[in-house]
């Protein structure tokens, strides 16, 4: 006599081809994320000065000098840029042509020497600005 075997009918979803999506997603989120801050790695001194709200300004360019001397010229998502200290004068001019500048804030390394950043506004004063602003972080920080 044949033995009748009852088989249960399996309903389940074939997770293998989720599994590959998430892995290509996570590998693309990790390629991407790097390239997203594009700016210099700089050491804030610290101060128990006011925060100011830079959103406030429509145009905001941010000239930032690291540890190393490298000087990086931001501004919102129309100019992100490493530029060399003789090449500065010349950059901020530029931008000054497209659109007057409410005021450019100065992020300096605080391990850079005072003479450099002092170079750097003065670099700045040759370019036309006249409000310049430094960035610091705040104590607590």
């Amino acid at each position: 006599m044949r033995r009748q075997s009852k088989k249960k009918l399996l309903a389940e979803i074939n997770i293998v081809p989720y599994i590959d999506v998430m892995l290509v997603l996570l590998l693309v989120f990790m390629i991407t994320t790097p390239l997203l801050y594009q700016g210099l790695e700089v050491d804030l001194p610290t101060t128990e000065a006011n925060e100011i709200d830079i959103s406030e300004f429509e145009e905001p360019l941010i000239v930032e000098i690291n540890s190393k001397g490298l000087i990086r010229v931001i501004q919102k998502d129309n100019f992100n840029e490493t530029v060399s200290e003789k090449d500065l004068a010349n950059t901020i001019i530029s931008i000054y042509k497209n659109k007057k500048i409410d005021k450019v804030y100065v992020k300096g390394d605080k391990k850079i020497e005072y003479e450099k950043v002092i170079r750097l506004i003065s670099i700045l004063n040759e370019g036309g600005v006249e409000n310049i602003g430094l960035i610091t972080l705040p104590v607590n920080e």
